[in-house]
């Protein structure tokens, strides 16, 4: 069984690759996956924003998964976000994950109609209930209307099966008092850019989007806190942050799918309803790439 530390790693929020009729190109992400991981991406999580899993039918959510864990060959732990409206597709993806070999499960609430904090709290014990995986509860209150803090998920972190959270969130108070509360979870930041205000906040690991194309940053934000170059590591932060306002202003996930291909293949559009890149957009990303590449460099050489 996967443990907290094993899950407070650098890991990549991966895209989903799929061709011009929007169906998935599951040879294309077991690409992704290797190439992530030969770059330094230490775990993998897919089916959740990035990857447009909310847009993927259930069948499609078990096969990423699947390529996931054969793609990475028991290299890095995979996780596979099992989130959906209905509780009973959730245990149906988790379970498929446990056949699948996943190190762990992670779930977003369930959305769209207003539940109680009581009607939440049992959709994941539901859950963890039918499958025997580690839970990372998904804090993502901008998109799902709910914010997990130390007292509304108090009930899921004193349970042992809840092995972290991972919080996108810019909230770092109440990342820090969930980890004084429950310092024995894997607290893990989920937005790219406060990752050095989360570790100072008590988070030790990181799923993002731009984790897998920018790794290196990343590392070296990590290398240098940990050695106490504060400034330094800021620098590095504001590398990253430079990339993430780009990507923001074309269009996050659109744009990561689109970088994530750099040097891979053509990874197509997302799924509608998100909009298709425009040629300018492509140009600018393309630019990002070079910059990308350049800052990388630069940090390497340890500015």
């Amino acid at each position: 069984m996967v443990t907290a530390a094993e899950l407070s790693v650098l890991m990549s929020a991966t895209v989903t690759p799929m061709r011009a009729d929007e169906s998935v190109d599951l040879d294309a992400f077991a690409l992704l996956v290797d190439s992530s991981i030969a770059r330094g991406v230490e775990g993998i999580y897919c089916g959740g924003s990035s990857g447009e899993g909310l847009l993927l039918s259930l069948e499609e959510r078990k096969a990423i998964t699947r390529r996931a864990v054969e793609a990475a060959g028991g290299r890095v732990p995979v996780v596979a976000h099992v989130g959906t409206l209905r509780t009973a597709d959730s245990i149906e993806l988790a379970d498929a994950a446990l056949l699948s070999g996943a190190a762990a499960v992670s779930m977003i609430p369930p959305v769209y109609y207003s539940y109680s904090p009581e009607a939440i709290t049992a959709h994941y014990l539901a859950v963890m209930d039918a499958v025997p995986l580690p839970m990372i509860v998904y804090n993502i209150p901008q998109f799902t209307g709910v914010e997990f803090t130390a007292a509304s998920a108090g009930a899921l972190l004193a349970d042992p099966r809840v092995i972290g959270v991972k919080q996108t969130a810019h909230n770092m108070y109440a990342l820090e008092r969930m980890r004084s509360a429950h310092p024995d979870k894997a607290y893990i930041n989920g937005f790219d850019e406060v990752y050095l205000s989360a570790l100072a906040a008590g988070a030790r690991g990181t799923i993002g989007t731009t984790v897998g194309l920018q790794i290196e940053l990343f590392v070296a934000v990590r290398e240098r806190f940990e050695a106490g170059d504060i400034p330094g590591a800021q620098r590095v932060q504001q590398r990253i942050n430079d990339v993430v306002a780009e990507i923001v202003e074309v269009g996050v996930f659109p744009a990561a799918k689109y970088l994530a291909g750099r040097g891979i293949g053509d990874f197509g559009s997302c799924r509608r309803p998100f909009p298709a890149l425009s040629s300018s957009d492509r140009a600018r990303l393309d630019a990002l790439g070079d910059r990308i590449e350049g800052y990388i460099a630069e940090t390497r050489a340890g500015a």
